[in-house]
């Protein structure tokens, strides 16, 4: 019975723990410098689904551009054949963003210099979130405490002290 019983307080507080990890978030704070001639880059290994959310400031006022490219995108623009990005929001002093991550991959949140100021050190603030619902740790983490939920049944559940024989009429 006391077996049952600390299983299922056991099973209850892994699946706890499951479900409040399910919902990653992660929040994150740099300031950088541009330097002349140069990009900043930040790359993230991220799962599908995974959103990111933040804002970002030039200290000085002076307009930057800010990309978000794929791991394919970034190899292509290192080697100067190219500059799409997934994500872009050109020549300004701050902005906000927002964007969603639809395949597992490595990301790059890249910072160029704004129209102008390329031979130029330019400093940025930047605030940023990622999330991620991880689907099978929440659903393992509701299994888990279902389970526990059992057990605890079980380990409580009043037993009868005498039981009927099957072979007495009544």
């Amino acid at each position: 019975m006391r077996g049952l019983i600390v299983v299922s307080l056991a099973l209850i507080v892994i699946g706890g723990i499951s479900i409040y990890f399910s919902n990653a978030v992660h929040d994150y704070q740099s300031t950088f410098n541009i330097l002349a001639s140069r990009y900043f880059k930040i790359s993230s290994n991220l799962r599908d689904q995974t959103a990111v959310s933040g804002q970002f400031t030039e200290t000085s006022g002076r307009p930057v551009t800010f990309m978000i490219m794929s791991s394919v995108q970034f190899a292509a623009f290192q080697t100067g054949q190219g500059n799409t990005s997934l994500y872009s929001v050109p020549n300004v002093s701050s902005a906000s963003l927002s964007f969603t991550f639809t395949v597992p991959d490595t990301y790059y949140l890249l910072f160029l210099h704004g129209s102008g100021y390329s031979t130029t050190t330019q400093t940025v603030n930047f605030q940023r979130s990622y999330f991620n619902q991880d689907r099978f740790e929440l659903f393992s983490g509701i299994a888990l405490i279902g389970m526990g939920a059992v057990e605890a049944y079980w380990g409580v559940r009043p037993k009868n002290a005498k039981r009927p024989d099957p072979d007495t009429k009544q």
